[in-house]
């Protein structure tokens, strides 16, 4: 497989059409985020694009082999960082229908002057340090499209029976989503948990924090049985208090 912009997706089946798909790469050591599936009787739901196109490619045949012939298709962005959604436009070309966080595309456009790029090309180079030729080898022809659905605070849609709750959690960023299916006690958490270092708080501040920590605290009083991380191991619901400690050790020190 280890096509240039994929690495070597690792697909695990947490439960009966609930998948994650692990270890994707674009270039050097930089990790893409994790991916979610959920299949329905009549769609895909994924959680997160990839960020280049073989990885969206990898993501959307991967889920025609275990769900063929869906005719519907539903895409959540967990926050607006490059590696969870810059191939979102692979999904818009195939008709899904993307939810973001309200603040999403306002986000994205300070991350842009942040950057002092103007697009999303030029974002990307700049961000992993690309020259044009890796670029077009790693991350091939795709970009960021906008939310079609926004969520506010929460959400709770049912796709053929099947329910699936989207919540913010701001802390890492502002527009922080994640995403749970109670059926297989799945919490599908972006980055507001990270397997991989713990919780990365260096977008936010205090307030940031502390607001972290709150949302963390609700999802504790969820079933929970699988977490699937923005980046790392898939893990149990113990993460979240270590993840909690952590935020209440940072906050301590801030003063």
């Amino acid at each position: 497989m280890n096509q240039p912009g994929l690495g070597t997706p690792r697909t695990v089946e947490l439960a009966d059409g609930v998948y994650a798909i692990l270890d994707m790469t674009t270039i050097g050591e930089a990790h893409a985020a994790n991916v979610g599936l959920i299949e329905t009787r009549m769609a895909h739901v994924f959680v997160n694009s990839g960020q280049t196109e073989a990885q969206a490619r990898f993501i959307w045949e991967y889920a025609e082999k275990v769900a063929p012939r869906r005719d519907l298709a539903y895409l959540v962005l967990t926050h607006h960082h490059l590696d969870h959604c810059f191939a979102t436009s692979y999904f818009d070309d195939r008709h899904a229908l993307i939810y973001g966080h309200r603040s999403f595309s306002g986000c994205m456009a300070e991350m842009r002057k942040h950057l002092g790029q103007h697009d999303y090309t030029g974002m990307l180079m700049e961000l992993l340090k690309m020259d044009e030729t890796s670029y077009r080898e790693m991350v091939g022809n795709v970009h960021p499209v906008a939310p079609h659905r926004h969520v506010s605070e929460e959400l709770s849609i049912a796709i053929d029976g099947e329910e699936i709750t989207i919540s913010h959690l701001p802390g890492h960023t502002r527009s922080e989503l994640v995403v749970y299916h109670p059926r297989s006690r799945t919490l599908f958490a972006g980055d507001a948990i990270n397997q991989r270092s713990g919780p990365v708080t260096m977008f936010g501040d205090l307030k940031d924090w502390k607001r972290w920590i709150t949302g963390l605290e609700k999802l504790q009083k969820l079933e929970i049985e699988h977490v699937v991380p923005g980046h790392g191991e898939i893990t149990g619901p113990d993460i979240i208090g270590d993840h909690i400690e952590a935020l209440k050790e940072k906050v301590v020190k801030a003063g």
